[in-house]
């Protein structure tokens, strides 16, 4: 019995719970893939992506919840970054005991990864560090899972696959296990409902392939040994799936890692603020790569979970009490260069009441050279894994 699951998942919560009953039947093989990417392929929104469903959709749990007996907490914000998560799942070998546990860290103690005191200590339990989620190989599983559940027609999680059979979600749990005995099983009508013949219908959205347009370069490339030198020495030591493209090209990749060093480390403008803007420039252009790389740095800056949950709603989060007055002045200028590419009189004369020359300029550049960065990505469709 192979297990698709994402931690971002209330309904994979529960069914985690009661993954023990399949280990009476069968061996149970825990499969950790990034929801996101099944959505993307398929052409779906997530639940908490539509507002009406969302608010359903934390009732349902809820009450499952209560129903079953099953302990609930509902993390401080939802949809949260789970990829912390999931390549940990992955360094620990996607054991079931310990996938159980990092399932209680968000939806029984009401943790997020991005909770750093809350998932070091968490990491402490497995005697582990950060950089064990970031080898090559805890990457690579991460992607090639999500590739895995495609192929394998996955479109959703939870997700269980017994030889030819799949069962999505949790309220298939028992249709699940009631397969193992095929008592009373009603074989013909179930064929006949999953082959009920398709009537007119919507055209639905295209579907959105999880793999970059162009191959990524190997990630021990080592030629052009300047280039990849240099790009090496930024980065810490490897080069992310960005470089893996930008390497096409050795001039490109010279010029780009110069200039956005530049950007990241040498201006003076305050590296919360350009933090915010890339994270701004990246929801408003849907370049979720980038997002997911800087919404942890501009955490770290002195930016909140909680902010970049709000983000996902640029113009509501340029009002948002949350934020300060330089923040939401940041939000609002990088929303209307990217969105608008014109910058109104009132917004521009704001933040120049707000900043110094020198600043204002650094933040518009850092705003004009990750829309630039976020447009590369999308359209070599360039995912986060």
């Amino acid at each position: 019995m192979r297990w698709y699951f994402d931690f971002i998942s209330p309904f994979a919560y529960l069914q985690s719970t009661r993954l023990d009953r399949f280990a009476e039947h069968d061996s149970v093989e825990c499969v950790p893939v990034l929801f996101a990417g099944l959505l993307g392929h398929w052409g779906n929104v997530g639940p908490a992506e539509i507002a009406p469903k969302r608010q359903w959709t934390f009732k349902n749990v809820t009450w499952l919840a209560h129903r079953d007996g099953i302990p609930l907490s509902l993390p401080s914000q939802h949809p949260f970054n789970p990829l912390p998560l999931l390549r940990l799942s992955i360094a620990l070998n996607n054991d079931l005991a310990a996938v159980q546990r990092l399932f209680r860290f968000v939806w029984q103690e009401g943790h997020l990864p991005q909770d750093e005191d809350a998932f070091q200590q968490l990491l402490a339990e497995y005697q582990l560090t950060p950089d064990a989620l970031t080898t090559p190989q805890v990457k690579n599983t991460l992607r090639t899972n999500g590739s895995r559940a495609i192929a394998d027609n996955i479109f959703g999680v939870p997700a269980i696959e017994i030889g030819d059979e799949h069962f999505w979600g949790y309220e298939a749990t028992d249709m699940a296990l009631a397969s193992y005995q095929k008592n009373n099983w009603p074989t013909e009508a179930l064929q006949a409902a999953e082959n009920l013949p398709e009537g007119p219908a919507r055209n639905p959205p295209a579907a959105v392939s999880t793999e970059p347009r162009i191959p990524y370069l190997p990630i021990d490339l080592n030629e052009p040994a300047d280039v990849v030198t240099a790009i090496r020495q930024r980065r810490g030591g490897a080069l992310i799936e960005l470089d893996r493209l930008l390497l096409y090209s050795a001039p490109l990749a010279t010029g780009w890692n110069h200039f956005l060093g530049n950007v990241r480390t040498e201006f003076s403008v305050s590296h919360k603020l350009r933090e915010l803007a890339m994270c701004t420039v990246a929801v408003v252009n849907r370049a979720e790569y980038e997002f997911s790389h800087h919404a942890p740095i501009y955490i770290a800056a002195g930016g909140s979970t909680a902010k970049t949950m709000a983000l996902r709603q640029p113009d509501k989060a340029a009002i948002d009490d949350q934020f300060d007055r330089e923040e939401q002045a940041t939000i609002k200028l990088a929303t209307q260069m990217t969105r608008d590419v014109q910058v109104d009189e009132n917004t521009f004369s704001h933040c120049r009441a707000l900043f110094s020359d020198q600043h204002l300029v650094e933040l518009i550049a850092t705003i004009a050279a990750y829309n630039m960065v976020s447009r590369f990505l999308v359209a070599l469709n360039v995912q986060p894994h």
